[in-house]
């Protein structure tokens, strides 16, 4: 392209050079830079809990590569007539071969269905396992969490070709030559919902290896153009793990930040540990002194910075440094003798190198008036110069991470998660609880409250993690997974030949969520499995598994809901407990049929106002209850809805049910915000 315009500055009409310039102008308007890859159909999720009716989009249970078929007509109460979504003959099949699909992008209504949870402090807020595909739970938690996440932690499918993920229910692997669009596809529709959930000060890690992390990192700047990418290597596999030309020990963390901020949080130190800018630099009573003088060989030396070469003149009886002499050039003389009963001291070391100080005069100065400029007296007669500044209690992150305990192959990643499971090979490649409890404390050491998020989340070690963290500072940190219920593939054959089908609570029972995620989150929170027996084994620090931790969890299935029986008030007890979900998942969800005038339920910050005309008597008792935080009014009538609001006290959240509910999610989600 720029080509073509160096070429067109030399068309000597000047007519047809306009008209071709405006006419390339267009064209770099509309091309696109950077990332270019195959948009790829919208990604299709089946909904088992919508009913098969004329008009509904379904699949086939036991062909998935029939496509996609439109019911026709309703025969009887078991079989419907259907016909191929892009023609065909039509057939008659059985309603439970079927289920209903749809495409992102098409307005769906979703719902949390409570399965299980483990309460052993009441009262304290719950981290939250959702089963459900993570497109849609984003969507879900957009509702609830806009802008207010303090971190987002992915560990993606690395995409290596191993059927190790899906697009559309096939598996992507080796042979499709469109694996890495295929990728980008579902990984930006993901990426650019996440980036609404993030704080301003918020931040996303997404770990990564070869496979992608170059795709990644353009996809990345592409979305987040206005933050900071921070690349950071992170090692494994000590012993490595053999590829083409080298044995790989390491991974990815792309740490997305804030520009214009510090957002990454040093490692606490021990006194004896701290690192204090020089390594001559003496320390005590909360302060550290650090050598004046600079030191290293880039921009140390006198004729790299001249005007920082001057005499600070010490007061030797007393050893007070009283105040700044002229600058020297690199080519003049300077003199040592004593004025005015004040020595004169340059930065000079002990092997005679001429040096430079910390700071140009008027800094100096100004840190000599502040009394932080200290004289001591070496052990060789000679006079230091210190800088007194307060004692640093961590020290900044380094962008390789090589650590012990980082190992995913060992007893914190693999070794870990199938004990806590009580069977071996349970879960393939989870992350080691160290290394993701230290990439969240890099964001959330100094958020106590923090809210962290995981839409890939595996084995569960994210919320592990959070939870760890939690015990060792007393923080009150929030976790919410997102887990697929995905059958591995060896899996599925093995239920298949036993006759037992995708669809049936059996095949669910040993998916991904169902299996790995919430047992290994459950067992490790409450320090034994759901038989009684306790965990065996000891953390890093020395505490056993068997002491659980003091921390609340729940588990909840995604589920879809007809919107019109939503407007009508039929679903309250399915919405419940999102609204609990919004107000923080603090105290136990306690289900209702709606049928009240209002419903506050015990031990969490939020209320509902059934029947507006009941709005004096909802408010008085609104009025005894402080710790409310959230207020969810249902009503026909908006300006009913703001009339109600604006006798609700000030710093409470207003939502307007069910209204809300359907407005935000009838949208197109994906052609609006994820394109």
């Amino acid at each position: 392209m720029a080509l073509l315009e160096d070429l067109i500055k030399d068309i000597p009409d000047a007519r047809l050079r306009n008209q071709i310039g405006a006419e390339v102008g267009q064209l770099k308007a509309q091309k696109k830079f950077g990332l270019v890859f195959e948009e790829h159909l919208p990604e299709i999720v089946q909904l088992p809990g919508l009913a098969i009716k004329p008009g509904a989009r379904v699949a086939k249970r036991s062909d998935k590569l029939a496509g996609f078929f439109v019911v026709k007509a309703s025969i009887n109460g078991k079989k419907v007539s259907i016909v191929p979504e892009r023609g065909g003959p039509e057939e008659t099949v059985a309603k439970d071969d079927l289920v209903v699909v749809k495409r992102f992008g098409e307005p769906m209504y979703p719902a949390l269905i409570p399965v299980d949870s483990l309460t052993r402090v009441p009262g304290k807020p719950y981290h939250t396992v959702i089963n459900a595909d993570n497109f849609h739970a984003l969507q879900l938690l957009l509702y609830c969490y806009e802008s207010q996440v303090d971190l987002i932690y992915i560990d993606p499918p690395y995409n290596t070709g191993a059927r190790d993920w899906k697009y559309n229910n096939d598996y992507v692997d080796k042979t499709d030559q469109y694996r890495h669009s295929k990728w980008l596809s579902m990984m930006k529709k993901r990426l650019k919902l996440a980036k609404r959930l993030l704080k301003p000060d918020g931040v996303l890690i997404v770990t990564i290896d070869d496979n992608e992390a170059n795709h990644l990192g353009i996809l990345l700047e592409d979305i987040f153009p206005e933050r900071l990418k921070h690349l950071i290597t992170v090692v494994i596999n000590p012993g490595g793990t053999y590829k083409i030309n080298f044995a790989r020990v390491h991974e990815y963390a792309y740490f997305v930040c804030p520009a214009g901020k510090e957002t990454i949080v040093g490692i606490p130190v021990l006194q004896e540990e701290l690192e204090l800018g020089s390594d001559e630099s003496d320390e005590e009573d909360g302060w550290e002194y650090w050598k004046l003088r600079r030191t290293g060989a880039e921009s140390a030396h006198r004729h790299q910075r001249p005007k920082q070469f001057y005499p600070i003149f010490v007061n030797e009886k007393s050893m007070k440094v009283v105040r700044v002499g002229d600058a020297v050039g690199p080519t003049e003389k300077f003199s040592t003798k004593i004025v005015g009963g004040l020595t004169p001291v340059y930065p000079i070391d002990g092997a005679g190198v001429q040096r430079v100080w910390r700071y140009g005069r008027t800094t100096m100065a100004e840190k000599i008036t502040e009394e932080l400029v200290i004289a001591k007296r070496a052990s060789d007669g000679a006079i230091g110069l210190h800088l007194r500044v307060p004692k640093k209690e961590t020290k900044r992150l380094k962008t390789v991470w090589w650590e012990g305990n980082h190992s995913s192959a060992g007893t914190a990643g693999t070794v870990l998660v199938d004990s806590i499971l009580g069977k071996p090979n349970s879960f393939p490649f989870p992350k080691s609880l160290y290394v993701v409890k230290d990439c969240i404390a890099a964001v959330c050491r100094t958020r106590p409250q923090a809210l962290v998020l995981d839409f890939f989340a595996g084995s569960g070690t994210t919320l592990h993690a959070t939870a760890k963290l939690n015990r060792e500072d007393g923080g009150k940190r929030r976790c919410i997974l997102v887990a697929n219920n995905e059958v591995d593939e060896k899996t599925a054959k093995r239920l298949a030949s036993d006759g037992i089908t995708e669809g049936s609570p059996e095949f669910a029972a040993n998916g991904i969520c169902s299996a790995v995620t919430w047992p290994r989150c459950k067992y490790a929170l409450a320090g034994k499995r759901d038989d009684g027996t306790a965990l065996s084994g000891q953390y890093a620090d020395g505490t056993a598994l068997s002491d659980g931790f003091p921390e609340n969890a729940a588990m909840l299935d995604l589920d879809f809901l007809n919107p019109a029986d939503v407007q009508r008030g039929e679903m309250y007890e399915a919405i419940l407990p999102i609204l609990w979900l919004m107000a923080g998942a603090s105290g136990e969800l306690e289900l209702s049929k709606g049928a009240a005038k209002y419903h506050f339920p015990k031990g969490c910050p939020f209320c509902i106002l059934l029947r507006e005309d009941h709005f004096s008597e909802f408010s008085l008792k609104l009025a005894t209850r402080p710790d409310i935080t959230h207020v969810f009014l249902v009503t026909d009538s908006v300006e009913a809805f703001y009339e109600m609001s604006g006798h609700v006290a000030k710093g409470k959240r207003c939502v307007h049910l069910y209204k809300s509910y359907l407005d935000n999610f009838k949208i197109n989600l994906e052609s609006k915000h994820a394109d």
